[in-house]
């Protein structure tokens, strides 16, 4: 009798240590299991993470309202010199790895790299490609300066904004250009690359290209044709540039070319992608616009190019999204306002099937054909 009871009690002890830990009251006399428990505690979580979420999403929001609508302006209005930054985008040395001190580092085998004076404490990084029929290896430099004057010509090309003399898209051009028999000298205006200064105004990057210009002339005489060639932001330093030597040097390049223009800086502001949204905003117009003019930045082509009297090249891709197809176009109807006795303004529409963009113009199958039919045309009206 006492082991029945004994065995009783032990085996209810094991029945209830089996059951304790999965089970629970549910509060009607009944038990749950813990399987039952689980789904409703992962569904609490849930909604406390999709809470946390909705008001995370909700304070970036208010945040990025803020920052836009008041914090923005009122640091552009503090800090106008942030306007410049903007525009130039010189900090952005891409790429990085690139040893501007050696052209060869960029596969440029027959280049030579040199620094240019162009005025107290600026001096500004150059390359020389030599034309493909003056290619020798050993040369020296000294030997690189006396092939200007042999000809047959030269092109001084302006960057856009970002990067240095050595980003990708520019080397393919220099390559291209001394396949068609050009001297190209290519430079990192002030504060680009491993130049020295600051690019603060549009006359101090200008008076770069200039006093290049006057030495390239010096050196190699009154007889080479010197083309320069401008692209994106560069279009806007070199027909300032152009139409300063013309009217205050008396000093006359072969042709100017023109490669993804823009009418004017204000609307390629405007239309420049990552102002989709904030021109939008109140302060836009009279803020940042306001804060560049008081770094002298108007790059206004379609003010310059009326009073250049030179043959002039415009090339532009229809699916330019950086600076868009319709700017050129309304550079190119600016143009029509020239004296009638001034030399044509051409204009060369590239596909957008062809996907060029706003810096593949360079890899296009056609453009040695187009720049070849150009430099003929320039030397008719030299004649």
């Amino acid at each position: 009798m006492r082991r029945r009871r004994m065995e009783g009690n032990v085996g209810s002890g094991l029945r209830n240590t089996d059951e304790s830990p999965s089970s629970e009251t549910d509060g009607r006399g009944g038990e749950r299991s813990a399987l039952d428990v689980a789904p409703q505690t992962c569904a609490s979580c849930l909604k406390s993470i999709g809470r946390f979420l909705c008001w995370t999403v909700f304070y970036l929001l208010i945040s990025l309202v803020v920052f836009l609508a008041v914090v923005a302006p009122a640091v552009i209005k503090i800090f106008p010199q942030i306007s410049k930054h903007i525009v130039y985008l010189n900090a952005f040395k891409i790429p990085y790895n690139v040893n501007l001190s050696d052209p060869s580092s960029v596969q440029l085998d027959y280049a030579r790299n040199f620094y240019h004076h162009v005025e107290d404490n600026i001096t500004v990084g150059v390359w020389h490609v030599l034309p493909k029929s003056l290619e020798k290896p050993g040369l020296q430099p000294e030997e690189f300066e006396s092939l200007l004057s042999a000809g047959p010509s030269i092109m001084l090309y302006c960057h856009g904004n970002t990067g240095t003399r050595g980003t990708d898209n520019r080397v393919i051009m220099y390559k291209l250009l001394s396949s068609q028999e050009f001297h190209i000298i290519a430079l990192d205006y002030r504060g680009f690359g491993d130049s020295t200064g600051s690019p603060t105004s549009e006359d101090g990057v200008m008076s770069d290209v200039v006093s290049l210009y006057l030495m390239l002339r010096e050196k190699a005489g009154p007889h080479i044709p010197i083309y320069v060639w401008g692209h994106s932001l560069g279009t806007g330093i070199a027909t300032k540039a152009v139409r300063f030597l013309t009217e205050q040097k008396e000093e006359y390049p072969r042709a100017l070319i023109l490669e993804s223009p823009f009418n004017n800086v204000f609307e390629a502001a405007l239309e420049h992608p990552f102002s989709k949204v904030v021109r939008l905003l109140w302060w836009f117009d009279d803020v940042f616009l306001e804060a560049m003019h008081s770094y002298g930045i108007y790059l206004q082509n379609d003010e310059h190019i009326c009073h250049i009297e030179l043959p002039v090249l415009i090339l532009h891709a229809e699916d330019d999204i950086v600076v868009p197809y319709a700017l050129g176009v309304k550079l190119y109807e600016a143009s029509k306002k020239r004296p009638d006795s001034f030399p044509p303004v051409v204009f060369h529409t590239f596909p957008k099937e062809l996907g060029l963009l706003h810096k593949w113009i360079c890899t296009a199958t056609e453009l040695p054909r187009i720049i070849e039919d150009f430099i003929s045309s320039t030397e008719q009206v030299q004649k």
